[in-house]
């Protein structure tokens, strides 16, 4: 089901499958790329309850084997409304006896999208409803239209992330394939990032971790000027897409979690990354987005 918000002059459509962005307009311009059933084609998306992919399709709870699809299946669950108004709307979803067969821990998920004047407010929660400790991965995969053809421009230019001071951050680095993560290296200082068609290609996806990614601009070619806010600042923000062309588009995924390792750990309670949930806890994970021009 779409549900549609308004606010002073934006428009937002969310997507009760996979509780996703389907669209945000402001200022009478489409501002995400959505490609539906393709996770790594730019597609909004909640990353629950694993990030990436898992090295050889599983992984065990004490022994025990499962699987989870890349990025995990709460990006294909359709959430219950719990309340809507013009401006918001909450959706919530609790883990049923066929999620435990692939994710063997009871879960609660819930989220509040809030529109206001030019930004999009997000406040997810996870809580553990079990009675063991959960353990988990939990990221956004928010996609931006790069605008560089509007006008008549041809998509060629610079599109920049830039932090709000100098960081030192290292990076994690993917096996050839990009799949899976192979070690860590140093970074050079940076205050800002070119996401630029090479960096895509030299990195696949570039992770960067080990430095505060609290709050982010985003300058596109086109002109916009994009203002990220991240509660709490993620251990990783990897940056992906497809800069180059008509439809060119950058994301820029905060994770609270870590791909898999191409020397993997099977067992998910042992695995590097992972966050641990006590019985009755929850987690709380803020996002803004904010299109200033």
């Amino acid at each position: 089901m779409k549900i549609e918000l308004t606010k002073d002059g934006s428009h937002a459509v969310i997507e009760t499958i996979g509780a996703c962005v389907e669209s945000l307009t402001i200022g009478g311009e489409e501002c995400v790329i959505d490609k539906r059933g393709n996770i790594g084609g730019g597609i909004d998306a909640v990353l629950f309850p694993i990030v990436g992919r898992q090295n050889g399709g599983d992984y065990t709870v004490n022994g025990e084997a499962y699987e989870l699809p890349i990025h995990g299946f709460l990006k294909q669950r359709d959430m219950a409304v719990r309340e809507r108004g013009d401006d918001f709307v909450i959706l919530t979803y609790r883990a049923t006896d066929e999620d435990k067969k692939v994710y063997p821990f009871d879960f609660e998920y819930t989220v509040k999208y809030a529109l206001r004047r030019r930004k999009l407010y997000q406040h997810h929660v996870v809580v553990n409803r079990g009675d063991e400790p959960m353990y988990y991965s939990f990221g956004l995969h928010p996609s931006f239209m790069l605008d560089g053809t509007k006008y008549g421009k041809t998509n060629t230019g610079t599109d920049i992330l830039r932090f709000r001071k100098q960081i030192e951050p290292h990076v994690w680095r993917l096996d050839q394939k990009g799949h899976f993560v192979v070690g860590k290296e140093e970074f050079a200082p940076i205050k800002q990032v070119e996401t630029t068609a090479e960096t895509v290609e030299k990195y696949g996806t570039l992770m960067l971790c080990d430095a505060p990614f609290r709050d982010i601009k985003l300058y596109t070619r086109g002109g916009s000027l994009w203002e990220i806010g991240l509660l709490p600042s993620p251990p990783v923000l990897a940056l992906w897409g497809e800069p180059q062309g008509e439809d060119g588009y950058i994301c820029v995924e905060p994770w609270w979690g870590l791909n898999d390792f191409a020397d993997r750990e099977r067992e998910l309670t042992k695995k590097q990354g992972f966050n641990m949930l006590l019985p009755d806890n929850s987690a709380h994970y803020h996002a803004m987005f904010k299109k200033v021009r």
